[in-house]
């Protein structure tokens, strides 16, 4: 991992999966591990339920710690402003 935090996907995962630059991926904590999901369009998602059923640990881990849906949809919305 570099000081910037960027961490590099070797080539041949890269190949495998028709990984092109400017991809994106969600990134979550899961026990030990660090895990990247693919996202291909994020806004076509109906709604967070969706995500809750693909990501059910880290909804559990996230309530465990008092986060809710609306502080998720805050901190997407401050990230995407501040990206402007």
């Amino acid at each position: 991992m570099t000081s910037r935090g960027q961490v590099v996907i070797p080539q041949d995962i890269r190949q495998n999966n028709d990984l092109k630059e400017g991809e994106r991926f969600l990134v979550y904590d899961l026990d030990d591990s660090i895990v990247l999901k693919r996202i291909k369009n994020l806004e076509k998602a109906k709604d967070m339920e969706e995500f809750e059923k693909v990501f059910a640990k880290t909804w559990k881990i996230a309530q465990k710690r008092g986060i809710t849906r609306d502080d998720v949809k805050k901190e997407i919305k401050a990230y995407r402003k501040e990206r402007i």
